[in-house]
């Protein structure tokens, strides 16, 4: 199986092949407050197939104090320094990945902040929606997902990241994004998750990025 470049208008926002205006650096937060036991890593690695990749994971905990599931995050750089083309003509995300180890099936989160977001509080101020991957298993290919600006909402849950408001990002927002995010939050278990690639286009971008070789 051979994994295409996205086309159409397909913009991309994250790559991992060294190209330089979508090459980020990510860093991870985990549940940092009320005694969170959460962990998580990013390292920059390849697949069974010899592609690039950036690899979250870790372990999403029980809160002692809450007695309910802690988050943790993979996000890029600070969004006083980082910039991202105008997605503002595209339908929404279409983001490349794979669930590759661990019992987390649910609680997966993509996100990004805009320029209005403050910048000391971006974790906070973020456009987030669900983002459904496949089970974990053995040698799992990636999968394609596109995620219509309409599932994104800036109001939404501290404690399960659920939307408590339709609130999508305006095309102001989508010109002026300054950092992407992918979270577990919500859930308790393990994760090993590919990212191969993010970016703002169609549903038919998503639709005809994988191709038989």
């Amino acid at each position: 199986m051979i994994f295409a470049p996205l086309v159409l208008s397909y913009v991309p926002l994250v790559t991992f092949d060294g190209t330089p205006a979508t090459t980020h650096t990510f860093t991870v937060e985990n549940d940092p407050v009320m005694g969170g036991l959460s962990s998580s890593a990013w390292n920059l690695t390849t697949d069974a197939s010899g592609t690039a990749v950036g690899q979250f994971s870790g372990v999403c905990r029980i809160v002692p104090s809450l007695q309910a599931p802690g988050f943790v995050f993979a996000l890029t750089g600070s969004q006083l320094t980082s910039k991202f083309p105008d997605a503002s003509a595209e339908d929404g995300l279409v983001l490349k990945m794979a669930n590759v180890a661990g019992n987390v099936t649910a609680g997966f989160k993509v996100a990004f902040c805009d320029s209005r977001a403050n910048p000391y509080r971006c974790q906070f101020g973020t456009y987030k929606a669900d983002l459904a991957l496949k089970p974990a298993s053995a040698g799992a290919q990636p999968q394609t997902i596109f995620l219509p600006w309409k599932k994104f909402s800036d109001k939404w849950s501290a404690s399960t990241g659920e939307p408590t408001k339709a609130d999508p990002p305006t095309a102001s927002s989508l010109k002026s994004i300054t950092q992407m995010q992918v979270w577990v939050e919500g859930v308790a278990g393990d994760f090993t998750t590919n990212i191969y690639e993010i970016g703002a286009g169609s549903a038919a971008d998503a639709a005809t990025a994988a191709v038989e070789a």
